[in-house]
């Protein structure tokens, strides 16, 4: 079983290093590349980066948790730090287990953990296995997995399926800006539109941590 706070050390201090980054030169590169699937590569302006940041990537508190469990968007690393505490099935200090969901809850569960996963780090295709228990051991998945656990324990009736995927996805996001924001370009170049959803439906990124 893994310790919360060694597993998380050194993935909180990327994390931190790369939205510094990120705030001190929103617009770091004059460029960024992308290669389509045909090998193509296509550049982006600052101004398309300046505009899909704006467009992708979340700010403020959420409604409803984000006063509830003192988390913001602005802060991803505290978020980060205190979402993954309620992963009881992947940490034994863990605030809530699968098991404390009820039956419809732990079906909403599995069938939302199937839908996003952790692939820049871990390169699983989804977040649970079928019997809910946790696919990935990194903090970034255990913090999606303790947010999901969280609003269908206690708000089950203010969220639906896809409006709990969405908040996994905005947190997704801040986890791992550089690789959405990558994605988001590869949409663009695609003629597509980009969405939450179909930034999740793009070939995943396999690598580890």
């Amino acid at each position: 079983m893994a310790s919360l706070s060694g597993t998380m050390q050194s993935q909180a201090l990327e994390l931190k290093a790369m939205h510094q980054f990120m705030a001190d030169n929103p617009l770091a590169s004059s460029s960024v590349q992308v290669t389509g699937s045909q090998g193509s590569q296509a550049q982006a302006s600052d101004a398309q980066m300046a505009q899909l940041v704006e467009q992708i990537i979340p700010r403020g508190t959420p409604d409803i948790y984000g006063k509830e469990l003192g988390v913001s968007f602005d802060q991803p690393v505290e978020g980060l730090n205190i979402l993954s505490k309620f992963d009881g099935d992947l940490f034994p200090d863990g605030k809530l287990h699968y098991t404390d969901l009820g039956p419809n809850e732990q079906a909403r569960y599995v069938k939302i953990g199937f839908m996003i996963a952790c692939e820049y780090c871990c390169g699983v295709k989804s977040l649970v296995l079928s019997n809910g228990k946790p696919s990935c051991g990194c903090a970034h998945s255990a913090a999606m997995r303790g947010l999901a656990m969280y609003l269908l324990k206690n708000h089950a009736s203010e969220y639906t399926n896809e409006q709990i995927l969405d908040q996994l996805s905005k947190w997704k996001t801040l986890f791992f800006p550089k690789q959405t924001i990558q994605k988001a370009l590869q949409l663009q170049s695609q003629g597509k539109g980009v969405s939450a959803g179909s930034l999740n439906q793009l070939p995943d990124m396999v690598g580890g941590c």
